[in-house]
């Protein structure tokens, strides 16, 4: 399936042609100390009920409610407290009834109890404890599973692993977790005018927009192969793609897509002989870019404009990144109000849109206001903390509309 250089397609047909056929292949076992923040692979079942037995929910004396059930201010019931359950013990008191042993919150409880009554809600004579009031079965129990039960999945396929799913981890006894290995992400700038010197002089531009990505790409939880810069040579961009291709899962370019004789990275494309190629998108700004397949690796052609690029990364490059993670890549929606009206550009108005966007938090809510821009301006990603996906039918927002913000970890940290 090739697509003509001046045919715009959807941004739509382009994602549901190439997701399909985009997935995470490999995994690997790393210790839980290392799982923060990968994705599982597996759904990962708990071998055991949490609680294992039943645990008091409060400091305080556990009992057979039975004892209780004639309990009351005129007919106190007093039980003798013939011992303490421990944190971590599995309790070995002999059974038996009117008598109660001491717990605090998390001890287990002895078999033949069923209730708890905090410390606070009973008064002591010696070695007893008054209750004047009857005590419900179940009362502060922590019932065996009321947590999780034995078999439940408690870590899924395709989550990210967050803080609290290496405690639960830990406490399940597990010392290794089986990830998604993270993808291999390769970029490539091309341009002969463009150097890696930060002071680039008036004959080269720096190649500002690479570093970007980069942190963009390390914060989705992939790992960088940085191709460097490759002159505006036919072979030269090849040798640099097929490099890529051979060692990444993805690839990167940023520049030489246009129309004409500055479309470099069609030809080079086209001698892939790529499965899949859009190359013209329906995306205000950044429409020559190019989203292809070549082989089983998809390779996303990003403009050279700051703004095109951007759009194309978020686009394109963000949602295969995360199908080859396994899994989400961070990225947040929070609603918020439109601070003022915002209308599409004239030129493509039927396109989809990026708008790049700030969000604020007031009194009154979230709010968010758009920033505008040039094409290849800089400033207006600096002065942004979201995006705003504008669909081809939508050509204005109203001042007042709630709107979906992009948050995107690296270039929002909101």
């Amino acid at each position: 399936m090739v697509s003509e250089v001046t045919e715009y397609v959807s941004v739509g047909k382009v994602l549901d042609t190439v997701l399909p056929l985009v997935s995470a292949k490999r995994s690997e076992v790393v210790p839980i100390s290392d799982a923060y923040g990968r994705i599982a692979a597996r759904d990962v079942l708990s071998a055991e009920d949490v609680p294992p037995m039943s645990a008091s929910h409060m400091d305080g004396y556990a009992f057979d409610s039975r004892d209780t059930a004639k309990a009351s201010k005129g007919s106190p019931v007093a039980l003798p407290v013939v011992g303490e359950v421990g944190l971590g013990v599995r309790p070995k008191l002999p059974a038996g009834r009117n008598k109660a042993v001491k717990v605090s919150t998390g001890s287990f409880l002895p078999n033949w109890t069923d209730a708890v009554v905090p410390v606070e809600q009973v008064s002591t004579k010696g070695n007893r404890i008054v209750i004047t009031a009857p005590i419900a079965k179940g009362e502060y129990v922590f019932r065996p599973g009321g947590d999780i039960r034995k078999g439940e999945v408690v870590i899924r396929k395709g989550e990210a692993i967050r803080a609290q799913e290496i405690g639960l981890a830990i406490s399940l006894g597990l010392g290794k977790l089986r990830v998604f290995t993270r993808p291999r992400v390769a970029i490539l700038a091309t341009g002969s005018e463009l150097v890696s010197s930060v002071s680039a002089g008036k004959a080269h531009v720096s190649n500002s927009h690479v570093p970007i990505f980069v942190r963009l790409i390390q914060e989705a939880g992939c790992e960088v192969l940085d191709l460097g810069i490759a002159r505006d040579v036919h072979e030269e961009i090849l040798s640099r793609v097929q490099q890529g291709l051979s060692e990444a899962d993805l690839v990167l370019t940023t520049g030489g897509t246009s129309v004409g004789v500055r479309d470099l990275m069609g030809g080079v494309v086209a001698a892939l002989r790529p499965r899949v190629l859009f190359h013209g998108i329906r995306m205000d700004r950044g429409r020559v870019a190019g989203v292809a397949l070549v082989g089983r690796k998809p390779m996303v052609m990003m403009p050279g404009p700051m703004q095109g690029a951007m759009n194309a990364f978020l686009l394109f490059g963000v949602p295969i990144m995360r199908r080859l993670a396994g899994g989400p890549s961070g990225e947040v929606l929070v609603g918020a109000k439109l601070r003022t009206p915002w209308a599409a550009r004239q030129k493509f108005p039927n396109f989809t849109k990026v708008v790049y966007a700030r969000l604020f938090r007031t009194s009154r809510g979230a709010e968010v206001e758009i920033v505008k821009g040039e094409t290849e301006s800089m400033t207006v990603l600096t002065r942004s903390n979201g995006f705003l996906v504008v669909p081809e039918n939508r050509t204005s927002l109203e001042a007042g509309e709630e709107v979906e913000v992009h948050l995107l970890p690296g270039f929002s940290f909101a």
